[in-house]
């Protein structure tokens, strides 16, 4: 499978970590990946997807959610290529992100603020490939998402499965 291009599609479990941790709750989210793959070790990817974390319930007289759009390019080295293919990557990219503050003033209302971000970040995964057919693999990764803000750096992992398919 050289020479080809691969699709990629995973839903994942968004865990935040970091300053996110005590701010926001265990979110969801998934990704579109195309890959290429020049040999059986080495690939280049393209990834964007969707996660969304919500309000964390503990916190008083405010609730804050946070939303992000990855767009990155990256490696992946294929440690070996068998049936079950362990592999290391790394991807960056620009992250578009959604914070959504909410505080409540009691008597006098609450008030509601949206702010809209771009920043750039990086991400290391690390997973394995489970041949299914020649063409169709069961790809599992975890990845931490570092994203570079003006205030505090957000942070997650994702847990992702999915399946890929060579064209």
């Amino acid at each position: 499978m050289y020479g080809q291009f691969k699709i990629r599609v995973q839903g994942s479990a968004a865990i935040p970590t970091g300053y996110s941790e005590d701010i926001v709750s265990v979110g969801y989210g998934g990704n579109f990946n195309l890959s290429y793959a020049f040999n059986s070790s080495f690939e280049v990817s393209f990834t964007s997807g969707y996660y969304n974390f919500g309000y964390k319930e503990n916190l008083p007289d405010y609730a804050f959610s946070f939303s992000a759009i990855p767009i990155l390019v990256g490696f992946r080295y294929n440690i070996i290529d068998y049936n079950f293919i362990p592999y290391i990557g790394i991807e960056g990219g620009i992250y578009c992100s959604r914070y959504d503050l909410t505080i409540d003033y009691g008597y006098f209302g609450k008030v509601n603020v949206i702010t809209k971000d771009r920043s750039w970040g990086i991400s290391p995964e690390a997973g394995f490939k489970i041949n299914l057919t020649p063409m169709l693999d069961l790809d599992v990764n975890a990845k931490y998402n570092r994203i570079k803000t003006n205030y505090i750096t957000r942070s997650f992992v994702l847990i992702q499965s999915g399946f890929s398919y060579w064209f």
